[in-house]
């Protein structure tokens, strides 16, 4: 796994993530997942980026804290997309036009099924989720049957 896919990897199992709270290459990580909304060189509408954009926010990119509007914004501002001048049509770009600092993160998503490969993240997160917490159970378990099975009581002070 490229160091890159592994840093996402991390990112994709949170939630309420802020884009600005990130650090550079954490934010840009984030908005390779949301770039990947609309297909490449093909120009889109405002509402139909929004579109994508909304259904993007429900699924790969639901560990975002953010609205459809600050993440197309931030997508035009960093470079991955490209709006017109009048803010009618926007594009995603080509890998070989993307700027120099974006084109490693897009190289090593290339060929992923974000969606996919985030949904398959998640529930691998969430199942060692339940496997830890099992496991504390069981132990929590295993050490109050060796006090007896009595829960701890706390013993109320008499004065006399």
């Amino acid at each position: 796994m490229k160091p890159t896919v592994s840093s996402l990897s991390m990112l994709v199992v949170k939630t309420g993530v802020m884009l600005g709270g990130l650090s550079e290459a954490q934010r840009q990580l984030a908005l390779a997942v949301a770039a990947a909304a609309i297909p490449v060189d093909v120009e889109h509408s405002e509402a139909q980026v929004n579109t994508a954009l909304k259904r993007c926010l429900t699924a790969e990119t639901a560990f975002l804290d953010t609205d459809h509007v600050e993440l197309r914004r931030w997508l035009v501002d960093t470079g991955w997309w490209q709006r017109d001048g009048f803010g009618r049509a926007y594009r995603r770009r080509a890998a070989d036009d993307l700027p120099a600092v974006l084109q490693p993160m897009q190289q090593a998503l290339a060929g992923l099924d974000l969606p996919a490969w985030v949904a398959a993240e998640q529930a691998r997160a969430m199942s060692a989720r339940a496997d830890r917490r099992a496991a504390w159970a069981q132990q929590r378990g295993q050490q109050r049957g060796q006090q007896g099975g009595q829960p701890e009581q706390a013993t109320a002070r008499r004065d006399a």
